[in-house]
């Protein structure tokens, strides 16, 4: 097993365990403590399941739903609906410059701008791989 996969497994069953307590960055789950992230999408392959290890690493289901992260987030919108059909260049965009778009009902400004610097490329594209194979489904 390389380092990476091993890294990316502890980060799935850290966040699962901090799921199933409620515990969130800042200690307060908003009423909302979900589940741990389980099913992938099986055809995505180990790059989609490395995607939500990136995905859990990040809080990106603090705001947002996404059933394949098992995701309930109601800040920002559903990805699942918000994402199909979408190309991985809009996606990638909308994570690192995410003012230059906004999905239907919402308002641009909340998401935070910093992913750029956050997330490294290669993370970058094992999350957006996620994020197109989950809106598949």
């Amino acid at each position: 097993m390389s380092l990476a996969t091993a890294v990316a497994g502890g980060l799935v069953i850290a966040a699962a365990g901090m799921a199933i307590v409620g515990i969130t960055a800042d200690g307060d789950d908003g009423g909302r403590a979900s589940a741990p992230p389980t099913a992938t999408p099986a055809a995505a392959g180990e790059h989609a399941r490395d995607g939500l290890a990136v995905w859990v690493a990040q809080g990106c289901g603090s705001c947002h739903a996404l059933a394949a992260a098992n995701a309930h987030g109601d800040i920002g919108p559903d990805l699942r609906s918000s994402l199909t059909g979408v190309p991985a260049s809009y996606i990638e965009e909308s994570i690192v410059a995410p003012g230059a778009h906004a999905a239907s009902g919402y308002a641009t400004g909340l998401m935070p701008e910093d992913y750029a610097s956050r997330i490294a490329p290669s993370e970058l594209d094992r999350l957006v791989s996620f994020l197109q194979a989950s809106a598949r489904r």
